[in-house]
């Protein structure tokens, strides 16, 4: 494993980061208790130090796994979690209200069984709650000793561009790290949210780096992607995810021009797609799995290099399209 500085500060996490929304109970592709551990404890035996989870999934029971997990051994993770989704049925229940956030912090950390938080993170923009009062909540996490330090997730440029604005006018804590959707078939973030982070040192941890899947070539047939009510729901024809990548000319183009490098080069699909994404300078990608396999395909794209020319091959089909990481 290979240790990154997390954007400006001083942490060094793993250059793989493991997302944890596969465990729980929810769904029938997500794995639960000793199943979810086993996954837990071999990305810890790879080096894996740094994981992503959120009070949403599976209403709290992914961070309760990765808290029994760490019981022993916190100090040695840097663990991430986020607020703003809907815990309940009532009113104050969602969003980065300075209510919402101290309470959702409380139940995060008993979840984790953890005294503090590495990284907390907004899982969205709250267009009903003034940014200051957002930010001024996170602040006092951060200076209670609750959280470490602050992050964000899926936001317009702007919208980043202002918290960080208000937070320097006001000493707050800043936003260190911006979690947002990129990818070889998504690259709309390039247009101005990854120049911002990289102009401000802010830490790029993509989620959905091999586009939920899709690059991973177990869904191309006949030169194009294709999926069936037989695959998992969040890829089915009609879901939100199958619309983003299935239909377009651009995403069979990226996706049999990934299967071709990754023959040229004796590695699957899956290590190409993050190999690019190291390429372009990202701190750690988000990977989610519920599969031991498939971890280890992951991890070992650490040691995958891809040329320049295979670069431009891999990015030339690449068309603009509307903005839909907010989701």
């Amino acid at each position: 494993m290979e240790y990154v500085r997390f954007g400006s500060t001083g942490v060094k996490v793993s250059k793989i980061c493991l997302g944890c929304m596969s465990f729980g109970n929810e769904a029938k592709w997500m794995v639960d208790g000793d199943a979810a551990k086993l996954v837990l404890k071999r990305a810890w035996d790879l080096g894996i130090n740094f994981f992503d989870t959120a009070n949403v999934y599976s209403n709290g029971r992914s961070e309760e796994i990765l808290g029994e997990f760490l019981s022993g051994f916190r100090d040695d993770a840097v663990i991430a979690t986020k607020v703003y989704s809907e815990m309940g049925p009532l009113p104050n229940q969602r969003g980065l209200s300075r209510r919402h956030i101290m309470w959702q912090s409380r139940e995060s950390l008993a979840r984790l069984k953890t005294k503090y938080i590495d990284l907390y993170q907004t899982h969205r923009w709250d267009y009903q709650t003034p940014t200051d009062e957002t930010l001024s909540a996170m602040t006092d996490l951060v200076r209670n000793g609750s959280v470490n330090y602050i992050g964000a997730s899926s936001m317009w440029a702007w919208q980043f561009a202002k918290a960080l604005y208000i937070s320097d006018l006001k000493g707050y804590a800043r936003f260190v790290s911006m979690q947002d959707l990129y990818n070889l078939i998504y690259r709309e973030e390039e247009r101005e949210m990854i120049p911002l982070c990289k102009s401000e040192g802010i830490a790029q941890i993509p989620w959905s780096p091999t586009a939920a899947g899709f690059l991973s070539g177990r869904y191309f047939q006949n030169g194009k992607l294709a999926a069936s009510e037989n695959d998992s729901a969040r890829l089915a024809p009609g879901s939100f995810t199958y619309s983003r990548y299935v239909g377009k000319p651009r995403s069979d183009q990226i996706v049999a021009r990934t299967i071709e490098v990754a023959k040229n080069n004796g590695v699957t699909p899956n290590q190409v797609a993050l190999a690019w994404l190291f390429k372009k300078g990202v701190t750690a990608p988000i990977i989610g799995t519920s599969k031991v396999e498939h971890l280890e395909e992951m991890v070992e794209s650490i040691n995958v290099k891809i040329s320049d020319d295979e670069t431009k091959y891999l990015e030339e089909p690449y068309a603009p399209q509307p903005i839909s990481g907010f989701t």
